[in-house]
């Protein structure tokens, strides 16, 4: 049996990873984090705290003339959590309420779900999808990525 890594083992997701860590301990002793809405669209333009607010509240779907498609996390994911505290001031039940109600009115489409807190899933998904957008820790984003506006507490 062949003790190596796996070939899809990366230089880059070992740091994705060490990150991650870096992130989930930020979480347990507290401190600020800072978030990253971002897409790998070079030509989506800047948004807003309040235009960000719209998007992830389903009120709005288009960024200037493009419509854009949302990715958010899983339910049990800590950058959900935090971000919907920090973004909205909502826990996650209160944003899958307001999402599904949203849905079964027919109002908006419910944003894509990336699994297990994985960047990497994230931005896959991104560069298959022209103008979609999602956030992550802003340590976690690419270099190469469209940062729309970053989010942190007390904004």
């Amino acid at each position: 049996m062949n003790k190596k890594n796996p070939p899809s083992f990366t230089a880059i997701s070992s740091v994705s990873l060490l990150l991650w860590f870096i992130f989930m301990s930020t979480l347990a002793y507290g401190e600020d984090i800072q978030f990253a809405v971002f897409s790998m669209n070079a030509d989506l333009p800047k948004i807003s705290n309040s235009k960000v607010r719209m998007i992830y509240k389903g009120k709005t779907d288009k960024l200037s003339n493009n419509k854009i498609k949302l990715a958010d996390w899983e339910n049990n994911s800590k950058f959900k959590e935090e971000f919907y505290k920090i973004l909205l001031g909502k826990t996650v039940s209160q944003v899958n309420g307001y999402w599904a109600s949203l849905a079964f009115s027919g109002k908006a489409s419910l944003p894509h779900i990336i699994d297990d807190d994985n960047v990497g899933q994230l931005v896959n998904w991104l560069k298959e999808n022209k103008n979609g957008i999602g956030y992550a820790p802003t340590p976690l984003v690419p270099e190469d990525a469209n940062i729309l506006i970053t989010i942190e507490k007390g904004q």
